[in-house]
């Protein structure tokens, strides 16, 4: 393994805690508790799914997975042509978005790694760490 990180989504936490206060709320003022438990279950699911990415670079391939890993990608580093540091707009947001500048995928803040594939497609990884990501993947495109 050249380069592991796992950054937190810390919005989702907040998020969550946003909708539970929200469901205390409904459940206080109406009797549909169907209604709550499919907003406790959505806000779970969403917790389970989103709240970090991982990026992972070996010898071969970078590796993508959100949360316990059931959301993935695996990119095969002979396909890279270019990497490049980048900065997303804000507007760009958080998660799995389809930007002018190719698919994106990002968990917090706007730093990024941008590869261009030797097709010329391209795509974002939003990322806490920039400079160590670029540098591993130098280290295992080189």
């Amino acid at each position: 393994m050249i380069y592991q990180n796992r950054q937190l989504a810390l919005w989702i936490f907040v998020m969550m805690f946003v909708f539970i206060v929200y469901l205390i709320w409904i459940a206080s003022t109406i009797d549909s508790w169907w209604f709550i438990w499919l907003w406790s279950t959505f806000t779970i699911l969403l917790g389970a799914l989103f709240w970090c990415l991982e990026v992972k670079v070996n010898a071969d391939e970078i590796l993508l997975s959100y949360g316990f890993g059931f959301i993935n990608k695996k990119i095969q580093l002979q396909q890279i042509l270019q990497v490049e540091v980048v900065r997303n707009a804000w507007w760009y947001g958080l998660g799995i978005r389809l930007t002018p500048h190719g698919w994106m995928w990002s968990i917090s803040g706007l730093d990024a790694i941008e590869l261009t594939y030797q097709d010329g497609n391209k795509f974002r990884i939003g990322t806490n760490q920039p400079q160590g990501l670029y540098q591993a993947l130098i280290t295992g495109i080189c």
